[in-house]
């Protein structure tokens, strides 16, 4: 059976993390390591495994962790049968987010993210975000329409 594996660790906030060299020092190519925060404070290391025990094939992943980033404290570990949606939320939280400041008001916001858009050759934001080439469209309009507000 295929497992999909998030964990998240924590580190003291004197020791930020390096998502790349992190990467670098745990074996097996298909680990995806992401930091949560703006200090680097945090961060999810993300992988499939195909096996029977679970339990053994997270006991390896946080092993591989504490050995690349000894002072790392394991935080939450979480397992599915299902892919884990690696950061989708926190960009569409950030495009949602970034349209509050432009339009200083959340519920400006949501009815521009809700309709169609000329910017947009008449698409619906909210429809775009879906795909990630959609999110940066929004993000990059939204910078634009921040522009023209300053």
């Amino acid at each position: 059976m295929k497992h999909h594996f998030s964990l998240t660790f924590k580190v003291p906030e004197r020791l930020s993390v390096k998502v790349d060299e992190v990467a670098s020092q745990i074996s097996g190519s298909d680990f995806h390591i992401e930091s949560n925060s703006v200090s680097g404070a945090e961060f999810s290391v993300h992988f499939i495994r195909e096996g029977d025990n679970a339990t053994d094939l997270l006991d390896y992943a946080r092993e591989q962790v504490l050995s690349a980033i000894p002072a790392a404290e394991l935080v939450s570990m979480d397992m599915s049968e299902e892919p884990p949606m690696m950061g989708v939320v926190d960009d569409i939280t950030k495009i949602v987010v970034k349209a509050c400041k432009v339009f200083e008001n959340p519920d400006l916001a949501q009815t521009w993210l809700s309709q169609p858009q000329t910017e947009l050759s008449g698409q619906v934001p909210k429809v775009l975000m879906v795909e990630a080439e959609g999110r940066t469209t929004v993000s990059k309009i939204l910078a634009e329409l921040n522009k023209t507000n300053s």
